[in-house]
């Protein structure tokens, strides 16, 4: 049996735009020269996306009998970096790990003065904006200088060194005063570990779209099960925003996510580990998973009388 094509955010996990690789296979480019909106930037770029998306089902449908490509979403590990990114907004960790960065980059006469006080040679990495689970390294750096950071600050404070007169030094003078920031970092870097084993599984052109309902559902439960145990002052309104952040990854994870579309669910008929322990499950997704090829004309339905 021919599997219907896909949108498969898994098999296009590379591609920062999750139709790149499927543009190849359709002459589309005269469809969109003739539409201008296709052609200017739109704040609205999702909506210019999933347009285009449309106009690929329309060229894909005239060359191949009114067919349909089966769409799962667009590019999950987007959408996973999203949804990590919504639960640490309210924190604005973003802003101290930029800081800490920008500080010293590109300060020759800065960082000098940072390694003479600290005896510490060892600065901060760049952070990442548009893909936050990238940030582990960063975040790990960031948690390893603190201590430095935190002493190069108290002797700008005293005026053993000089003030850079910065946004990103008063920013990280600010978040010098917060006593859970540490505890913050290291939430951010629990939870950033979390989603690893997946991102490392999935950015591969490999076809997993058989595995994807089971690895999203088992990391979507892990998150919602996730706890923070801290038992210092503050405690309780530490564990009410880490509840809330990961309350809002989660939100966001489902909300965006392939689960929602019922050929991933059906597609998991095809895992070997599935088809062994539930095998009559898998008949009954497969005759489903068939039935939306068919529905879509991507298979040929019914059984002819001379075959009954």
């Amino acid at each position: 049996m021919r599997l219907a094509p896909t949108f498969s955010p898994v098999s296009l996990a590379r591609n920062s735009w999750a139709i790149r690789q499927q543009m190849t296979c359709w002459n589309v480019s005269r469809r969109v020269q003739r539409n201008s909106s296709l052609r200017t930037w739109s704040p609205c770029r999702w909506m210019v996306i999933w347009k285009l998306v449309e106009l690929i089902q329309k060229e894909y449908g005239e060359q191949f009998a009114g067919a349909q490509l089966e769409i799962v979403g667009s590019c999950g590990l987007h959408t996973l970096h999203n949804s990590f990114k919504s639960g640490f907004l309210m924190w604005q960790i973003e802003k101290v790990l930029r800081a800490l960065h920008s500080l010293f980059n590109c300060a020759p006469a800065r960082r000098e003065d940072f390694s003479s006080a600290t005896k510490s040679s060892v600065f901060p990495l760049p952070f990442c904006g548009h893909r936050w689970l990238e940030n582990l390294l960063a975040i790990e750096r960031a948690v390893e200088v603190w201590p430095s950071i935190v002493k190069y600050v108290d002797l700008v404070k005293t005026k053993k060194l000089p003030n850079p007169g910065s946004s990103s030094y008063d920013t990280i003078a600010v978040a010098r005063m917060d006593p859970l920031l540490l505890a913050k970092f290291h939430f951010f870097m629990a939870i950033s570990r979390v989603f690893q084993p997946f991102l490392t599984k999935y950015q591969t052109d490999a076809p997993m779209m058989p595995f994807l309902w089971n690895d999203l559902e088992n990391l979507i439960k892990e998150l919602s099960g996730a706890k923070s145990s801290v038992n210092e002052h503050g405690v309780l309104q530490f564990q009410k925003d880490c509840e809330i952040a990961l309350s809002s990854i989660c939100k966001k994870a489902l909300d965006k996510c392939p689960l929602k579309y019922s050929i991933v669910r059906n597609m998991m008929c095809l895992d070997p580990n599935k088809m062994y322990s539930k095998p009559d499950e898998c008949l009954q997704k497969m005759r489903c998973l068939i039935q939306k090829f068919v529905q879509d004309n991507q298979l040929t339905g019914g059984i002819s009388a001379g075959k009954l």
